[in-house]
């Protein structure tokens, strides 16, 4: 009789794990195509760094490299089309908009960092730019609580943004096309996927209409699989996992105290005594999980080192192009999907956002957007974030 009794509370704890489960499991993985806006009157030399909402408008040149990446995405199936609340976003998006009959969805977190006391320095000298781009740089490195003076820190800016991709789940969208800003989409990328390289973003700022894809989803976690037609390794060596396991450690507290910091703000006590619980919960776990991850991956370097492991592969390559490139798209590709891998990044704390927008469906930007030349060159680091 015990040992029936015994026989049942096991198989009735296996049953409730695998149905506890089952939310990780049935996550849906989803395609994030990342594209920068076209080349504003912002980006022009001698152009003072613009973060204002609506900001500058697009210039000739800008709505011929809009027209091109219409022409160049047109054929990718996807099935939304996002802008942030700036309008040159709008005007980028308005020929595939056209294109594919749909309508751009507005999302205000996806818009671009706020530059603070920064706002207005110009764009291709002096300390401001450098400062603009430095503390964010900072962000991907795990110091997410550095402010950019007058602006934001990297917790508002994580959770405005998760807040924007939140709107996009809720709306049922899996493959959308995200129009957005250089660096908000350099900083976001590396913030969060499993597979980081931050010495990309430095050595290769993403240029105007410039294309990312990330897949994966907030459960399970993102990858990112290309970097302006560059393909990105989905097996990154040990030095990149620790680089990981360190930011998830560092980066735990942080959010935690941003949470509470937020809560308080509400000046609801429910919602301060979740805030601090799920926070000394939060920073426990990232410290198991740090010795866990660390232990288990320094093990799997070993093993691959040892006669017959197996190879390491390159840290980037070419992207295949989905479609041959033609005369307006340059050496632009478009840029394959790829199914997400397993991801520790999304077991690591998020920011409780403060700045959620509300959708809203955007017209169509005034004013035809003239056919001609694909994206421009690459830009600076520094022209890239704006």
């Amino acid at each position: 009789m015990r040992a029936l009794k015994a026989i049942a509370t096991v198989v009735s704890a296996v049953v409730l794990f695998l149905v506890s489960a089952l939310p990780a499991w049935a996550a849906d993985s989803m395609t994030l195509t990342w594209v920068r806006h076209g080349e504003s009157y912002g980006n022009i030399a001698g152009a003072g760094i613009d973060t204002k909402v609506p900001g500058p408008e697009l210039t000739e040149l800008g709505e011929e490299q809009a027209e091109a990446i219409a022409q160049q995405l047109k054929d990718g199936g996807y099935d939304s089309i996002y802008v942030s609340d700036m309008i040159r976003t709008h005007q980028t998006a308005a020929p595939l908009e056209a294109l594919l009959s749909l309508s751009g969805i507005q999302e205000g977190g996806f818009r671009e960092i706020s530059a603070g006391i920064f706002e207005g320095s110009p764009i291709d000298s002096g300390l401001g730019r450098i400062g603009y781009f430095l503390i964010p740089v900072a962000w991907t490195l795990g110091l997410r609580s550095l402010p950019i003076p007058g602006g934001e820190n990297g917790n508002g800016f994580e959770a405005r943004v998760n807040g924007a991709i939140a709107s996009v789940i809720e709306n049922g969208d899996t493959d959308p096309v995200i129009f957005s800003h250089g660096a908000t989409i350099m900083v976001w990328t590396m913030m969060n996927v499993d597979n980081p390289d931050v010495m990309l973003m430095l050595t290769h700022p993403l240029g105007n209409t410039a294309v990312v894809v990330v897949t994966g989803n907030p459960e399970d976690g993102w990858m990112l699989q290309s970097w302006d037609g560059v393909a990105v390794s989905q097996n990154p060596g040990l030095g990149g996992k620790m680089f990981v396991n360190i930011c998830n450690l560092i980066v735990a507290p942080q959010t935690a105290v941003y949470n509470v910091v937020q809560a308080v703000k509400s000046r609801d006590l429910t919602k301060v005594v979740a805030a601090i619980r799920d926070g000394v919960v939060t920073v426990a776990k990232a410290g198991v999980d740090f010795v866990k991850d660390s232990i288990t991956d320094i093990a799997q370097a070993i093993r691959g080192a040892l006669p017959g492991g197996a190879a390491a592969k390159p840290a980037a390559t070419a992207v295949k192009s989905a479609a041959t490139p033609t005369a307006t798209t340059g050496n632009k590709v478009v840029p394959g999907k790829a199914n997400a891998g397993s991801s520790r990044r999304a077991g690591a704390a998020q920011a409780a956002s403060d700045d959620n927008g509300k959708s809203a469906t955007t017209g169509k930007a005034d004013g035809g957007a003239k056919k001609g030349t694909g994206s421009s060159g690459r830009a600076s680091a520094s022209k890239a974030a704006a």
